[in-house]
């Protein structure tokens, strides 16, 4: 009696795994870097929800300003950790629900940035 219950589990399993395929072809499920989306004003956009930065790494060209959205129900801020170009800061937890921030990236690299408020909430700008 086991038998077909394990049997018709594991094409469940089966089938339920084979969903998820995108058939792009690649063999990485997790990209190195998100290319920038647009927000209504045409640059790129990165959310906070669910106490994460949406996407975590974001690529964009120098010249290009980012747009902070907050989708959460809780407070943030985006303060610069490393990177070229001058620090900047939202504030400490000033970003309420509905709130932007802004910041227009001029040298290239890689910049990081957290959430204060959040230990772990972090992200990555890479400007080419």
């Amino acid at each position: 009696m086991r038998r077909p219950i394990v049997i018709s589990g594991l094409a469940i399993a089966l089938l339920a795994a084979g969903c998820g395929s995108s058939g792009g072809g690649s063999s990485s499920s997790t990209p190195a870097s998100t290319p920038a989306s647009s927000s209504g004003s045409g640059g790129p956009v990165v959310h906070m929800k669910n106490i994460q930065f949406d996407p975590k790494t974001l690529t964009i060209n120098k010249g290009d300003t980012v747009e902070w959205v907050n989708d959460d129900s809780v407070s943030h801020d985006v303060t610069k950790d490393t990177g070229p170009g001058p620090q900047f800061s939202s504030g400490s937890g000033n970003l309420s629900g509905g709130d932007t921030y802004k910041v227009t990236f001029n040298d290239a690299g890689t910049v990081k940035y957290e959430c204060t408020v959040h230990p772990g909430m972090t992200g990555t700008i890479i400007v080419k």
